[in-house]
């Protein structure tokens, strides 16, 4: 998860707007890039051009290209960025910012950063837009009304109030019951709260689904949502776990949650497989279920469909059976499983690795051989998961 819409639009926006289109660069590179499919557009096409790569790509070449893919495209992209729109203060500032923000994957105070800065972006959507408002008009009055306004779209769109699409009884409602001072305390957390509550009511639904709740599943529900710091999810499991009925409520809370989310939609149906799995099969009335819940969020299908291999092996041919022999890889295994085994016996088998050794004319040819039978295989894997 990386802000790389709204640090881009951000920077163009301050060099051809100053302040204020900086502000709003932010914010549509959040609504038009990092939320939406088109993130994951580029994410996937990256991806095809890694692969394209790596298969022409000579053997002396691959630990820079390994280097350049894990140490300097961040940077990259910092120095091209900060180049174009603030010369050399921009490469710098840009620059160190791209390392901190892209290339340092493995560190846990980075990564912390780039979460909880979309995590303030998510739940302070309506505050930053109605502020935004406000500040465009130079008025402190709308900027003052924005704010207060996209505060109470913000409470009542993380608490899933949305879905009664504004309705009068509803409304007033949650005016009567709800305190606004209690209401603010409540704004910062509210979207994590209703997300582990959906997923506590669907989880005991999915148990209830084979007939009975077993002890492996109430284990691994608690080990995912660690229950005994939180005793009111637990009271949420025990209740829904009594029927599966009306478990199509809590999918489409979790629908409004995860919205154009991908990698959120594709954690809830992992997690719910989790669940599903630990008593050793998961029944026919489960698998119902499970795509019933990835149709009610709308994940692709061809998204739910890698996510349920990687707990249901589904027989295959025996030509692509073969294929997975190669790498050495089960058949349920991920994709980016595939893509580390495939990688790692490039390294193994590359003949200008062997050639490096001084290896006989034989050898190298026999290396050159397991090395195309080794692409081969990959390539025709990666076909086969494009096609189902």
């Amino acid at each position: 998860m990386t802000p790389l819409g709204k640090l881009t639009f951000a920077v163009i926006g301050l060099r051809l707007f100053g302040g204020a289109g900086f502000l709003w660069g932010m914010f549509l590179g959040h609504i038009l890039i990092d939320r939406s499919l088109v993130k994951t557009y580029i994410k996937t096409r990256l991806n095809q051009l890694d692969d394209t790569i790596r298969l022409m790509l000579p053997f002396r070449f691959y630990r820079y290209y390994n280097y350049l893919i894990d140490h300097v495209l961040g940077k990259l992209w910092g120095v091209v960025l900060g180049s174009i729109t603030f010369g050399w203060a921009g490469i710098a500032i840009l620059g160190i910012a791209g390392h901190l923000l892209f290339d340092c994957q493995r560190c846990k105070n980075c990564k912390d950063l780039r979460y909880a800065f979309e995590d303030f972006w998510n739940k302070n959507l309506g505050k930053i837009s109605g502020g935004l408002i406000g500040f465009s008009c130079h008025s402190k009055i709308l900027l003052f009304t924005g704010v207060i306004l996209g505060f109470f779209f913000d409470s009542f769109r993380l608490e899933g109030g949305l879905r009664t699409k504004l309705k009068l009884g509803p409304v007033l409602n949650f005016w009567y019951k709800v305190n606004p001072l209690k209401l603010a305390l409540r704004s910062q957390e509210a979207r994590d709260v209703s997300f582990v509550q959906s997923m506590a009511g669907l989880a005991a639904k999915i148990s209830k689904a084979d007939g009975s709740v077993s002890e492996n599943e109430i284990r691994t529900f608690k080990k995912l949502f660690n229950t005994d710091k939180n005793p009111q999810i637990a009271r949420i499991f025990n209740e829904a776990k009594q029927t599966v009925s009306d478990y199509q409520s809590y999918a489409k809370q979790l629908k409004i949650l995860s919205r154009d989310n991908l990698d959120m939609k594709e954690s809830i149906i992992e997690n719910l497989f989790k669940i599903a799995v630990v008593d050793g099969e998961i029944l026919s009335d489960e698998q119902d279920m499970l795509e019933d819940i990835a149709n009610i969020i709308e994940l692709p299908q061809g998204n739910y469909t890698i996510i349920k291999d990687r707990f249901i092996a589904k027989p295959c041919n025996d030509s692509l059976q073969d294929y997975y022999q190669v790498l050495g890889v089960f058949y349920n295994a991920g994709d980016k499983e595939i893509k580390r085994r495939w990688k790692e016996l490039i390294n193994q088998y590359h003949p200008d690795l062997a050639q490096a050794k001084g290896a006989s004319p034989e050898e190298i040819e026999n290396y050159t051989l397991k090395m195309a039978e080794i692409n081969n295989a990959y390539e025709q894997i990666m076909k086969s998961r494009k096609a189902g």
